[in-house]
C-alpha cells in the first residue's frame, strides 16, 4: 500500500465506524421491533406497546452490543472495499453495475464469515428467545450461516447496484456535484428497493435462528405475506441507513 491510499483507507474506517455506530444505535429500537414482528402473528404497533409496558426503554436494546461489534468491527474493512473494489475490477469488462454486483456479493462472503455469530446473538437477544454473553458467542459455531449469507448478499448486491445507478442518473442531470436534498432522495429510493428485494431474506434468517427454520420448511409452512413481516420497519431503518450511507460513499468518491 502506498503512502498515499493508507490517509483513505483510515480516513474511509473511521468515516464508516462514526456513522455506523451513530447510526445503528438509533434505529436499533425498530429492529427490535421489526425482529419481533417477524416471529409472531402480532401487529408491530401492539408489540413495541409490550416491550415498553413488560421492559421499559431498555426493551428496545436489547442485543445492541452485539449489533455495535459487528458494525464496528466491519467498518474497518467494508468502506475502504466499497471505494477500491470498482477500481480493481476495472482490468476486467465489466459495466459499472456488474462491478458493484461484484463488490456487494465479496463483502457479503467476508461479512457473514466473521459475524454470523454476532448476528444470532442480537437476534436470539432481540426476541427474548435467549441472551448468549459475548464471550460465548462463538462457542456455537456459524449456526445460520447459508441464511445469513444470502441476506446478505442479496442487501448488498441491491443496495451497491442501486444506489450506484440512481447516483449516476442523478449526476448526469446536475449541473454541480450531488446536494444534500439529491442524496436523501436517493437514499430513499434505494431503501425501498432493498427493503422490497431482501425483505424475504431478513424473514428467512430470522427465523433459522429463532425457530431453526429452513427456507423451504418456511415456505411449505406459511403464506407467502409472511416473508413481509415487519416491511415497513424494515423500511424506515433502512431509509436512516440508506441515506447515511450514500452520504459518505458520495463523500469518499470526491476524495478519492
Amino acid at each position: 500500500m502506498t503512502t498515499s491510499e493508507e490517509p483513505s483507507f483510515l480516513k474511509s474506517s473511521a468515516f464508516g465506524i462514526s456513522r455506523g455506530i451513530f447510526v445503528h444505535s438509533l434505529i436499533y429500537p425498530l429492529e427490535v421491533v421489526k425482529i419481533q414482528t417477524q416471529n409472531s402473528n402480532e401487529k408491530s404497533s401492539y408489540i413495541a406497546r409490550q416491550i415498553f409496558q413488560k421492559e421499559g426503554i431498555r426493551g428496545f436494546y436489547q442485543g445492541l452490543s452485539a449489533q455495535l461489534l459487528k458494525t464496528s468491527s466491519k467498518q474497518l474493512w467494508v468502506w475502504p472495499i466499497i471505494t477500491k473494489t470498482p477500481h480493481f475490477l476495472d482490468r476486467y469488462e465489466m459495466n459499472d453495475l456488474q462491478k458493484e454486483a461484484c463488490t456487494g456479493l465479496s463483502i457479503a462472503a467476508i461479512d457473514a464469515g466473521i459475524t454470523t455469530p454476532l448476528e444470532r446473538s442480537k437476534i436470539l437477544s432481540a426476541s427474548n428467545v435467549k441472551k448468549t454473553p459475548l464471550r460465548d458467542l462463538y462457542k456455537e459455531g456459524w449456526r445460520g450461516f447459508a441464511t445469513h449469507l444470502a441476506k446478505l448478499s442479496v442487501n448488498w448486491m441491491t443496495f451497491l447496484t442501486a444506489q450506484k445507478y440512481l447516483r449516476d442518473k442523478e449526476r448526469s442531470q446536475a449541473k454541480e456535484k450531488l446536494s444534500l436534498p439529491q442524496l436523501m432522495k436517493i437514499g430513499t429510493e434505494v431503501a425501498v428497493i432493498v427493503s422490497l428485494a431482501a425483505s424475504p431474506f431478513d424473514v428467512a434468517n430470522t427465523l433459522k435462528h429463532t425457530q431453526s427454520l429452513s427456507f423451504r420448511q418456511i415456505l411449505s409452512q406459511r403464506k407467502f405475506s409472511t416473508f413481509y413481516r415487519g416491511l415497513p420497519l424494515n423500511m424506515l431503518g433502512l431509509t436512516i441507513h440508506n441515506i447515511a450511507s450514500v452520504t459518505l460513499i458520495e463523500r469518499l468518491e470526491r476524495s478519492s
